[in-house]
C-alpha cells in the first residue's frame, strides 16, 4: 500500500486524541452539571434518561473513525497496474561508453562528460520517441528499457560512472547484440530502429566480431551510428577510486609507463557502415548528422509503458468512518428513548 498524501495520516491522529479528549471533556462537564442538580438516581427516575453511561465507547468509536477519515484523506493505493500505450515512434538505444579510458580530459571537462551532454541533447531532440539505454565497458549493462518516459533517462544518464563497470576493457561488439536484442524483444511494427553509441573507439575486440555483430544488426534492419568522443593526439588517463573521487597521478602500464588513450575510428565506423548508418565526430556536428539522418527513419506502431496506476482505495476507510459515527448516533438515540 502507499499513501498519496502521508501527511493526513498525521491530522487524522491528531484529530482523533483532540476527539477522544473532547469527549472526556463534555462527560466530565455533564457530570458535574447533573451533581449539580440532585443525584443520579432522583434525575433518572425523574427524566427516565440513563445517566450513569460510560464515555469509553463514544470515545472510541469518534476517535476510531477521525482516524480512519485521516487514513482515506491520506490517499491509500493498492493494486498496481503497468499502463501500457500505444505509440507512432522510433526505436532507439543509446550505447554509452563508460571505460576508464572516458576519464581523458583532452575534451572539457573530460570524455565523460562530453558523452553525457551529447546524450542528453539526443534525448530531447528525440522527444516522443521510444529510447533505451546500455552502458559498456568490458561488459554491457542496460540502464533503460525502450521507454517514452525520458526525465527516468535523464536520471539514469547522471548516474553514468566508469566506477560502475564491473569489467574493465571495452567491448562494443557486446554492446552491439545487446541493443539488437532489445530492439528485437520490443518489437516495432513497420518501423525503423537505430542504435547510437558514444565512444572514444577504444575497443579490445577483434574487429571481425564487432563487424559480424553489425551484420546481425543490419540482417534486423537495424541502424549503427557511432559517434567519437576525445582528440586523436593521445591522452594520460587520469586515477579515480572507487567512489569516483581524482586521484594524484595517470593511470600506468604494466612498464610503469603512461598510458595515452585517443581517439579511433575503426572498427566502429565499420560496423556502422555495414548497417547503413556513418561514423562521426561529436565535435564536429557529429549529433546533428545522426539527428537529421533518425528524422528520414519510418515510424513503427509499438506498445511502451507509461508508467504504473495505483488503485485508489480511500472508500473503505472513509465507509468505516461513517459506519463507526453512525453506531455512535444509533446509540446515543436508543439511550435517549
Amino acid at each position: 500500500m502507499r499513501l498519496e498524501y502521508a501527511a493526513w495520516v498525521w491530522i487524522g491522529l491528531l484529530a482523533a486524541a483532540a476527539g477522544v479528549g473532547l469527549v472526556y471533556l463534555w462527560n466530565r462537564r455533564r457530570r458535574a452539571a447533573l451533581d449539580s442538580l440532585g443525584s443520579s438516581g432522583m434525575l433518572e427516575r425523574l427524566t427516565r434518561v440513563d445517566l450513569t453511561g460510560s464515555p469509553y465507547r463514544r470515545a472510541a468509536l469518534i476517535g476510531t473513525s477521525l482516524a480512519l477519515m485521516g487514513l482515506a484523506l491520506a490517499g491509500p493505493q493498492w493494486g498496481a497496474q503497468e499502463v501500457e500505450e500505444q505509440t507512432r515512434a522510433l526505436s532507439i538505444i543509446l550505447a554509452l561508453d563508460i571505460s576508464e579510458s572516458m576519464w581523458a580530459e583532452d575534451v572539457r571537462p573530460n570524455r565523460l562528460e562530453r558523452e553525457r551532454l551529447e546524450a542528453r541533447r539526443l534525448v530531447t531532440e528525440l522527444a516522443g520517441h521510444r529510447i533505451g539505454v546500455i552502458a559498456f565497458a568490458g561488459a554491457s549493462y542496460l540502464m533503460s528499457p525502450l521507454t517514452i518516459d525520458h526525465g527516468a533517462i535523464h536520471l539514469y544518464l547522471d548516474a553514468l560512472d566508469p566506477t560502475m563497470a564491473g569489467t574493465p576493457g571495452s567491448s562494443p561488439a557486446e554492446a552491439i547484440r545487446l541493443a539488437v536484442s532489445l530492439l528485437q524483444a520490443a518489437g516495432s511494427e513497420g518501423g525503423d530502429r537505430a542504435v547510437v553509441i558514444l565512444s572514444d573507439g577504444e575497443s579490445h575486440d577483434r574487429e571481425r566480431d564487432v563487424l559480424e555483430a553489425a551484420r546481425s544488426a543490419a540482417s534486423q534492419r537495424i541502424h549503427i551510428y557511432a559517434l567519437g568522443v576525445g582528440g586523436e593526439q593521445g591522452e594520460p588517463i587520469p586515477r579515480y577510486d572507487g567512489t569516483g573521487e581524482r586521484l594524484s597521478g595517470y593511470k600506468l602500464d604494466s612498464n610503469d609507463e603512461v598510458v595515452l588513450s585517443r581517439l579511433r575510428s575503426e572498427p566502429l565506423a565499420s560496423a556502422a557502415r555495414a548497417t547503413g548508418g556513418f561514423w562521426a565526430r561529436v565535435d564536429e556536428g557529429g549529433v546533428s548528422r545522426v539527428l537529421a539522418e533518425l528524422a528520414e527513419l519510418r515510424e513503427g506502431r509499438g506498445t511502451v509503458t507509461r508508467g504504473v496506476r495505483w488503485s485508489p482505495r480511500f472508500q473503505w476507510f472513509a465507509a468505516g468512518a461513517l459506519l463507526l459515527l453512525m453506531m455512535d448516533w444509533a446509540w446515543a438515540w436508543r439511550r435517549q428513548r
